[in-house]
């Protein structure tokens, strides 16, 4: 099923805005209100801190964009659900785990909240976005395998959901 151009930017746009603003937004909020209820200080000053946040921020970014490159070369498709992957990917970035592009993404929040130096956010905001996204993952991966069947069971026996651990690398058939 093909969609119109104009719809498929527009919930391209909406996908964007959610992951890259709305999510980071209530992470931040969420921790600094956090910061203000119970009156937690702000972490330490390091610049440690801030090289650790900015090489996590590019780094989950730079494996977003791998990711999605992925979709398209290896399955001849694209993150949004109105035009999705005409095969499952088990190449590149996902070989390394099922769902690289929310591994991306909760490296950049990560980033993130060491940025912000916010104890709220570490230990309240970021662990409900990571419950929150793991919740909804199951759900993809229920899709997935209802989608894919056999072919998606057997590769996620062989690779993680979201934190790579080396032995999943490679094809899975």
């Amino acid at each position: 099923m093909t969609f119109p151009r104009d719809r498929l930017l527009r919930a391209q746009i909406k996908d964007g805005l959610y992951y890259w603003f709305y999510i980071p937004a209530a992470v931040i909020f969420g921790g600094m209100t956090v910061d203000l209820l119970f009156e937690l200080p702000v972490m330490p000053k390091h610049l440690a801190f801030s090289l650790v946040s900015l090489v996590l921020i590019i780094s989950g970014a730079g494996l977003i964009q791998k990711a999605t490159k992925d979709l398209a070369s290896y399955g001849e498709g694209t993150p949004n659900p109105l035009r999705p992957p005409k095969r499952l990917v088990t190449e590149g970035s996902y070989s390394l785990c099922r769902h690289p592009m929310f591994f991306g993404y909760d490296l950049a929040a990560l980033g993130v909240v060491l940025l912000f130096r916010s104890w709220g956010m570490l230990l309240f905001a970021y662990p409900v976005f990571i419950l929150m996204e793991y919740r909804f993952l199951r759900g993809e991966e229920r899709k997935l395998e209802k989608r894919f069947g056999v072919q998606f069971a057997a590769y996620r026996r062989h690779v993680p959901l979201l934190l790579p651990h080396g032995r999943g690398r490679g094809k899975v058939s």
